[in-house]
């Protein structure tokens, strides 16, 4: 089997940034190793998924991490980020499929908020992935490599 773990954030102290997650969010932190030891991790409590604080690995790099968050209660968490001092990039907002708002860490990496109901939100957090990739197609198919290359030829053997 195979899943999904983690998710890097490069920030400058990795001690600082799991306390902002656990004041700010209400994020669980854990380790791997000792107390503090080899990693920091912080995520949501409950959920299977985290992101893995780095620190020492390079420059944090302030933008856009791509990283999106789901809640079933936007206007009651966006409120309490507000009222703890969370710098919205975006401000909240509404869309036609719903409310989003971009928020920064203290090291100006940028994450998505959604609302979602929440049944999506349950079954997300119980999915399960396959425990093995699918089969490939059968038929006639093309044999090129996916990134569209073409095959190269076998070493001719003597």
């Amino acid at each position: 089997m195979i899943a999904l773990a983690d998710c890097a954030v490069v920030v400058s102290n990795a001690r600082d940034a799991a306390r902002w997650w656990n004041e700010t969010m209400g994020f669980a932190v854990h380790s791997i190793g000792e107390e503090g030891g080899h990693s920091l991790m912080v995520a949501p409590p409950g959920d299977r998924f985290v992101l893995h604080l780095c620190e020492g690995f390079g420059a944090p790099e302030p933008g856009n991490s791509g990283i999106a968050f789901v809640t079933d209660d936007f206007a009651a968490l966006t409120a309490r980020m507000e009222e703890l001092g969370v710098e919205f990039t975006e401000p909240p907002h509404k869309e036609s499929w719903g409310s989003v708002a971009k928020f920064a860490d203290p090291d100006g990496n940028i994450f998505w908020l959604m609302e979602a109901p929440s049944q999506f939100i349950r079954a997300e957090t119980r999915r399960i992935a396959t425990t093995a990739p699918p089969k490939p197609a059968q038929g006639g198919g093309s044999r090129r490599p996916a990134s569209g290359a073409p095959k190269r030829p076998s070493p001719k053997r003597r």
